[in-house]
């Protein structure tokens, strides 16, 4: 690369120096933009929040938060959004699988679907790119090659590893926080709240817990109070969720509202049966961890305890019989 890049005219050390130039350049720009970005927002917000002499700390807290996904979600849209259409899948079931999944992980937003495609289109070119700059090789050989197409896969399953592990970790902050949830529906339910303000004052409740299973109860009472069918609310909900005891749980609120039999009713009867199935699941865990149990144990445990036992009488051992052959 060197000889390449002297070949033009420029000596090496000078084009190192234009690409740290450009970088910081970069990220200079990048940080003003986030600065301009960030006073627009508070700007607006704060136009907004004016008209109204008093106002909530939970609505604060939206705000700011709010304005900071906003603008890294803007920095990055603005940056990888141009990439990625040179890996939108062509199929259009592809796309909603792809979308769903960025749903499960957290990222509502709009978008989420071009930054993930961006981002892939990037690392693909950036590792084996960085890898190639940083080796300042003069001859392009196979094990170099192979280097580079293997960091360029690397980049392009990155963000799937990514969205999976936020998605994994996500479903089980959600399972966790719902049996909790489902009590405080039950205890709603009977103190004669309807189903709709159940969802919200159960989602204000839950937040400390989980946030993200309190968005998702704050989400379906403004999607019903916006004129969406409970039915529809509660199939997206356990759309965004992916997870299994969601899905029940809203199969039995759907049920109890199509037949109009009592929700306080099917809702214990649900934390039962729920109960039941993660004692047996615990059950499950701690009969695995039996066998999970064996491999530290031969492997870490058991030769220490061998060295222990065995080592005094093989030393000895040693110190008897080779002199013993020896002297023979």
């Amino acid at each position: 690369m060197r000889s390449i890049i002297e070949s033009i005219g420029i000596s090496f050390d000078l084009f190192i120096l234009l690409l740290v130039f450009v970088a910081v350049a970069f990220a200079v720009g990048a940080m003003v933009w986030m600065m301009v970005s960030r006073d627009n927002y508070q700007q607006r917000l704060k136009k907004v929040t004016s008209e109204g002499k008093r106002q909530p700390e939970i609505l604060k807290d939206q705000g700011k938060s709010l304005i900071e996904s906003e603008q890294q979600a803007g920095f990055f849209d603005l940056l990888l959004s141009p990439l990625h259409r040179f890996a939108l899948p062509e199929e259009e079931s592809i796309q909603r699988r792809l979308r769903l999944r960025l749903v499960q992980a957290g990222f509502r937003s709009k978008r989420a679907f071009r930054i993930y495609l961006g981002a892939k289109v990037l690392l693909t070119l950036l590792f084996p790119g960085l890898y190639f700059l940083s080796l300042f090789v003069k001859t392009f050989n196979s094990q170099t090659l192979l280097i580079m197409a293997s960091l360029a896969a690397a980049g392009l399953f990155l963000p799937n590893l990514i969205v999976n592990l936020l998605g994994s970790a996500r479903k089980s902050r959600i399972l966790r926080a719902l049996p909790d949830a489902l009590d405080l529906m039950v205890i709603c339910v009977e103190a004669g709240l309807g189903l709709d303000m159940t969802f919200k004052r159960v989602g204000d409740e839950i937040r400390p817990l989980c946030s993200d299973l309190s968005e998702e109860f704050h989400l379906v009472n403004r999607e019903v109070r916006a004129g969406k069918s409970r039915q529809d609310a509660f199939n997206q909900m356990s759309l965004r969720t992916g997870v299994n005891e969601v899905h029940s749980l809203m199969t039995v609120l759907t049920q109890t509202s199509r037949f109009g039999t009592s929700i306080a009713k099917a809702l214990r009867v649900h934390a039962d049966a729920m109960r039941v199935r993660r004692r047996l699941a615990a059950e499950e865990r701690a009969a695995k961890s039996a066998v999970k149990l064996v491999f530290p144990l031969v492997v870490f445990v058991f030769p220490a305890i061998f060295v222990v036992l065995v080592g005094p009488a093989a030393i000895r051992i040693m110190k008897t019989v080779i002199p013993a052959f020896g002297g023979g």
